[in-house]
Formats: structure tokens, sequence, C-alpha cells
């Protein structure tokens, strides 16, 4: 009678393995759309039209696919509720996926009927995910907060699809609305909004486990989400609406969040009893440091005066998305993939098998090197970019390629690893079951 309830369900590993692989394909586009946009960057030419196509690509292809899958795979965990439909959560991955590949190509050629398009399918997926999980947190056991973490993230992100809308209604001669702001509202009800919002409500029941950090102070994460909040809707009043001094208060209030972010995951580090940093940790590591770096870039553009200065606005998108939540995100699918892999491929043999342990699947050496590549590219083109060094701008996004290549590696690697695993000759009728911490990390 005092045992927590039993969680739901988790969802078929399809669901989630889509999900996954298209975010990784997604992520190799992006890091080589990257390399053709990097001289458009250099120059400070962040509304060439190709800069903002690869620029979804990423916010989009890769960070907001990868959410989806995540949130599928984590609230029967996390909530003890499930998706009320996997045929809709389905429907909405595919959705989405076509929003993204339009929207995409609709900024790469320009053409605004495209971006409309796009937009409305966009739409589609994430009103599907938020029927399909939304209202179940009401039904939830567990991670309250998570699931209000969850709920707020959706919430910046429909704001920022009314500013979408609002600008693509401008190239196809319906109003006329301010560029400048309109877009950095956009960009962060989006990126800092929705993409942030998210990480912070998962990582906070996800990262404590993976580190076995349990025992951390974890006030900074009831104080993150009001702040952040608050703090965009005030700054994207200001933007909009051209008033310094609204969007200096809300900036500082999404600084400040920012800053808690950063000193939450101090106290994660700082508490974990798994002391020896891997590759996984080493990415979540890398991407608390990208934050801290793009606070202070934002501060510096919230104090700036005159001349709005592009190359800064570029260099401060970059340390946000393939800096900060890109690498976090490719650290967390580190540490969940290859259990989840693992689970669907080898789960239902015996003991005595050939089956590889499930950390065989990552090769440790590559992900170190694509961890080195994605962050000194990211930190080459900031600097190449802030310069206006085009070469040196360059050289980073052929290392962030390289690094993205390196990730998708993995993926090819353990295709071949299983595919050369001998199957057992005697039959095993029962599956191995994770036990003790080792399901602890799975869930």
């Amino acid at each position: 009678m005092t045992a927590p309830p039993a969680p739901a369900s988790p969802p078929p590993f399809r669901l989630v393995a889509e999900h996954f692989l298209a975010a990784l394909l997604w992520l190799v586009l992006a890091a080589a759309g990257l390399v053709v946009v990097a001289p458009a960057l250099a120059l400070g030419n962040i509304f060439d039209p190709r800069v903002l196509a690869v620029t979804h690509a990423a916010t989009l292809g890769v960070l907001t696919t990868m959410i989806f899958g995540a949130l599928y795979q984590f609230f029967p965990n996390a909530l003890g509720v499930g998706a009320r439909s996997i045929p809709v959560a389905h429907g909405t991955f595919w959705t989405l996926q076509a929003g993204a590949v339009t929207l995409t190509i609709g900024f790469w050629w320009w053409i605004p009927v495209l971006l409309l398009a796009g937009w409305l399918l966009l739409f589609l997926a994430v009103g599907g995910l938020a029927w399909n999980l939304l209202p179940q947190r009401r039904k939830a056991t567990q991670g309250l907060i998570v699931g209000r973490y969850v709920s707020a993230g959706h919430m910046m992100l429909g704001l920022a699809m009314a500013l979408a809308l609002a600008r693509i209604g401008e190239p196809l001669g319906w109003w006329a609305v301010s560029r400048l702001g309109m877009i950095a509202a956009h960009y962060h009800l989006a990126a800092l909004g929705f993409v942030t919002l998210t990480i912070v409500g998962v990582g906070s029941r996800m990262v404590p486990m993976f580190l076995f950090a349990q025992t951390a102070p974890s006030w900074p994460v009831r104080v993150i989400g009001p702040v952040a909040v608050v703090g965009l809707l005030v700054q994207s009043v200001g933007l909009i609406w051209t008033i310094p001094w609204v969007t200096l208060a809300g900036g500082l209030l999404v600084a400040v969040a920012g800053s808690l972010i950063v000193l939450q995951f101090g106290l994660w580090l700082h508490y974990r009893s798994q002391r020896r940093v891997d590759h996984a940790t080493a990415h979540l590591v890398a991407s608390a440091a990208f934050l801290a770096a793009t606070i202070v870039a934002g501060l510096v553009l919230l104090f700036s005066t005159g001349r709005p200065d592009m190359r800064a606005w570029a260099a401060y998108a970059l340390l946000g998305v393939f800096g900060w939540m890109t690498l976090f995100t490719v650290g967390i699918a580190y540490r969940i993939a290859p259990f989840l892999i693992w689970l669907h491929l080898f789960g239902g043999m015996g003991r005595g098998t050939h089956a590889p342990p499930a950390k065989a699947l990552v090769y440790r050496p590559l992900a170190w090197a694509a961890l080195v590549c994605l962050g000194s590219g990211v930190i080459l083109m900031v600097i190449g970019v802030q310069r206006g060094h085009t070469t040196l701008a360059l050289s980073g996004a052929i290392l962030v390629a390289a690094g993205a290549a390196g990730v998708a590696a993995q993926v090819v690697r353990g295709f071949l690893l299983w595919r050369g695993t001998p199957s057992d000759p005697q039959p095993v009728h029962e599956p191995v079951r994770p036990q003790g911490r080792q399901l602890q990390v799975l869930t």
C-alpha cells in the first residue's frame, strides 16, 4: 500500500528510434549547412535566407525532434503517464519532419509560400504533441515540476510560432513588422524558452540520475522557471515594440535564469558520487560552459548602444544553438540511446549469449574526438564571426561538421556491431532484466 505507483508502459522502441535517427540526420545536415553559410556569418549577414535555413534545421530538425522523442520516452517513467495515442505520436513525428523540411527549403531558396506551408505543418505537429502529452500531466503521480516546465516550454513555443507567422506574413504582403526586434523575440522564445525550459525540466530528473547526484540542492530548479518565463515575456514586449528599458529589464531576468541553470549544473557536478568524467558527462559540462558564455555574450548585446552589431548577434546565436543546446542534447543521447538500443536488440537474450555490453555500442575515443571537434569548432566560429575573419569561421564550421559526422558514425558502428554479433545456439526464453543501478540509469 505504501509502494509508489508503477510507471506507465514505455512507448515502442520504433517511436523513440525514429526521432533519434531523424535528429541525428538533421545534425549532419545542419553542420554541413553551417560550412556553406560560414562566410555569410563572418560578414554579419544574419538575414541571409540560407543562414535562417541552417538555424531552423538545427532548432527544429535537431533540437525539437530530439525533444519530442525524449518526451514520449520520458513521460511514462518520470511522470507515471504515457501518451494518449501511439499512432498520433508517429503522426506528430512525420508532420514535424515534413514541416521542418518544407520550412528549411523555403528559407534556403526563399519561397515564402513554402514558409507558410511549413509553419502550418509545424503547427499541426506541435498541437498533436500538446494534445497527446500535456493533458496527461494532470494524471501524473510524480514529477509534477517536470510537467510544469514542459508546459511552460510549449507556451513559449506557441508564442514563438505566433511571431514566426507574423514574420512570414510580411514577405507575402499581408502586413509590415519590425524585422530585427521580431526575429530577436522569436529566437529567445523558441531557443531559450521552449528548448531551454524543456532541458531544465527533463534534466532536473535525468542529470542527477546520470551523475548519481540525488543529494544535490535543487532550489534553483524551483526558481528558474518563473524568472525565465517573466523575463522572456517582458523582453519580447520590449523587443517587438522597441522599448529599450523594458528590453533591458526582461533581458536581465533572462540572464539571472540562465545563471541559475549554470549554478544548478555546478551543484549536480559537485554532489555527484561518480567522480569519473566520461564522454557523456563531458558533453554536459561543456554545454554548461557554453551556456555561461552565451549569457555573457547576451549581456554585452543587451548593454550595447548604437547600431546593432550583426556579427555579435551571429556569435551569440552560435554559442546558444550549437554550443549550449546541441552539446547538451548529444550528451543526453549518449546516456539514453545505447541502453534503449541494447534492450531492443539484446534484451530477450540470455546471460550466456554473445551479446555485447550496452557500453560497447559507443566507441569512447570517437565520442571524445567528436566532442573536441564540436566544442573547438564552435569556439573558432564565434571568434571568426566576431572578428569578421572568413577563414577562421569556415575552419570552425568544418570542425563542427566533423564532430557531427563523428556522432553519426556511432550509429553506423553500433549497427555493424549488432550485425556482426553471433547468435546464441541455445534458445533462451527468459529475457535479461536490468537490475539495480542500471535500471535507475535506464529510467
